[in-house]
């Protein structure tokens, strides 16, 4: 019952776009900006005019053997904790295939396809979790999603949505990602100066909350500039280390 439910909303949300839901598929993304590289982001949380560093975030795109990799690392400033994050799907479809998880409070795997395995360890508890799902629609790894926004065929007025699966131990299954808005702006670089940028704005609910991100991409390369983050209560930024 409950995929049928999903399948209803999903079909429903695309008629308020006006276009299909956007799954994993031979062209979807526009090859000429999918580049190997790696790039690293300050992490801040915002608390009214207050901007505290948080940590950093770095993140690697590989392509090798007819699949894309991506490695995410998170180190966090007050502590020696590394919060490691690995997606691979297969290339250019970005049908998703793999992704692990590693921090200090839990360990993730997942191996995609029909049916979604894997483990969820908490190391709190501590307590394991075995994961077997089936799904009955494509969809993009939720690790993965946020790399292939600057992929898109963007332009002033661009609306889409991603359909998405995410884990976690409190809330599990697809999902949507809606991509509300794409507007043309800038971005101040104190190397680089004055950049043109798309100001892409994301609506998710993973984790359970509602989340909403403003991702600055140049429209020269498609570098990510800026992400400025609202999670319920919580503001966050994320600025490129030059």
């Amino acid at each position: 019952m409950k995929y049928a439910i999903t399948i209803l909303i999903t079909l429903i949300t695309a008629q308020a776009y006006g276009q299909p839901v956007l799954v994993p598929g031979a062209h979807i993304v526009d090859l000429q900006w999918a580049k190997e590289g790696a790039q690293q982001m300050t992490w801040y949380a915002l608390r009214d005019t207050l901007r505290m560093e948080i940590g950093s975030v770095r993140n690697q795109i590989i392509r090798e053997r007819g699949t894309l990799i991506s490695v995410t690392q998170v180190h966090l400033k007050k502590t020696a904790a590394t919060w490691v994050d690995t997606s691979i799907a297969l290339w250019p479809a970005l049908k998703p295939v793999y992704h692990a998880s590693y921090n200090a409070q839990r360990d993730m795997v997942l191996h995609f396809g029909p049916v979604i395995t894997g483990f969820y360890y908490d190391k709190i508890k501590p307590d394991t979790q075995d994961i077997n799902e089936r799904v009955s629609s494509p969809y993009f790894d939720s690790n993965l999603y946020p790399q292939l926004l600057a992929w898109l065929p963007l332009k002033e007025g661009y609306r889409q949505t991603l359909a998405v699966y995410d884990y976690n131990s409190a809330v599990s299954g697809l999902t949507e990602v809606h991509i509300v808005e794409v507007s043309s702006s800038t971005y101040s670089s104190a190397r680089s100066g004055i950049r043109p940028v798309w100001i892409v704005k994301v609506n998710d609910n993973i984790g359970g909350s509602d989340n909403t991100s403003s991702y600055f991409f140049d429209k020269a390369d498609r570098k990510l500039w800026q992400q400025e983050i609202s999670a319920g209560e919580r503001k966050m930024l994320m600025v490129a280390v030059e």
